[in-house]
């Protein structure tokens, strides 16, 4: 038997998520990982048994990393470090979409593309939660609630709501914006960057309390 080393199962993650980003998930074989870290498939099979194995440790380490972010940004809205909790959530939707991790965000749209629908294994959620507890998700409900009671946040939209559709909506354009930046029909090219800061505009402003007529 292997001796198994966290510096190995370090290697193995970030050649492939790598490979993944290049070449696609569903085109990345267990071989192609295996030659690009200079290892042989079997000994590559004693550390993860399949790609979705592989990809799934992938995907933990990803949003562990994005979600270390947003949780030290909920922390300084929490904190009252913004004017308001509009703004707070500003600065926390812009930071959904960080050019900084986009090679995470890659990832995560060529892992969700290859496992939707029925592809989607029984166990994901579960295991997903079990390894990485939904306390962003809360988080943001409780702050938008927050803006809801010191009326920077319109009220009359549930905030569990409003959070699950920030949480989603920002990153998943983002990531569509990163995969079909050159072959998206709608718009120029290089107006395609530009794209993401409108929506983050459209849903900043749509949050805000209706005027008093």
């Amino acid at each position: 038997m292997i001796h198994q080393t966290e510096a190995t199962r370090d290697k193995i993650i970030n050649i492939a998520e790598a490979l993944f980003i290049e070449n696609g998930f569903a085109d990345t074989q267990m071989k192609d990982i295996a030659t690009a870290t200079g290892m042989s498939r079997n000994t590559l099979y004693r550390y993860y048994q399949d790609k979705y194995d592989l990809g799934f440790a992938i995907l933990v380490v990803v949003l562990t990393r994005k979600i270390g972010v947003y949780e030290g940004i909920i922390g300084n809205i929490k904190a009252r470090h913004y004017s308001s909790i509009h703004e707070g959530l500003g600065v926390l939707m812009n930071a959904y979409s960080d050019l900084q991790y986009a090679d995470d965000d890659r990832f995560i749209a060529e892992f969700d593309g290859y496992y939707a629908g029925s592809r989607i294994p029984t166990e994901f959620r579960d295991k997903l939660t079990q390894l990485l507890p939904d306390t962003v998700s809360q988080s943001l409900t409780d702050i938008v609630a927050l803006g809801q009671t010191e009326g920077s946040i319109r009220n009359d939209i549930p905030a569990a709501y409003l959070a699950v559709t920030l949480f989603n909506a920002v990153p998943t354009f983002f990531r569509r914006m990163l995969l079909r930046r050159d072959a998206l029909m709608e718009i120029e090219q290089d107006a395609i960057p530009q794209l993401t800061p409108v929506l983050i505009q459209l849903l900043l402003d749509g949050m805000k309390p209706s005027p008093q007529l």
